[in-house]
């Protein structure tokens, strides 16, 4: 996997699941995320809310033919996927805009997949001289 100073510093020195070294570790998470979290029960369980979710968008369609409003497809399917992940992840949180954790990921995935010169010049890690480090905080 590659080192990456920027994902090490929001992944707390590689304790994730996408970016830990292969090992005893990285399989004692793989086998927790295969037997709890991805599961025939556990993604049954959220039928009701993607059903939920997904009838809201095609309400939301409906209602956007009805006026004859030009849609941006694109961005309903992402409003569409971000909403049926937070609902999944949330629960049933009326607010969870509030979060803004769009954003966050974007953010986040910015600063993951800007140049660093530490990426190819270890040593400079230290100094930190673009302060992506620091923006991760």
């Amino acid at each position: 996997r590659p080192k990456v100073q920027v994902l090490q510093s929001i992944y707390n020195g590689k304790k994730g699941i996408a970016f830990t070294e292969l090992g005893p570790y990285w399989r004692s998470v793989r086998k927790f995320c295969n037997q709890q979290l991805f599961n025939a029960s556990k993604i049954e369980s959220f039928a009701p809310t993607r059903k939920e979710v997904l009838a809201h968008f095609i309400e939301s369609l409906k209602e956007a033919a009805v006026a004859k409003e030009v849609v941006n497809i694109s961005k309903k399917v992402g409003d569409l996927n971000e909403k049926m992940t937070l609902k999944m992840i949330l629960g049933p949180v009326k607010k969870y805009e509030e979060f803004n954790l769009k954003e966050l990921i974007d953010e986040l995935t910015n600063l993951a997949g800007a140049f660093n010169l530490a990426d190819f010049v270890p040593f400079l890690g230290a100094f930190d001289l673009q302060v992506l480090c620091l923006c991760v905080f």
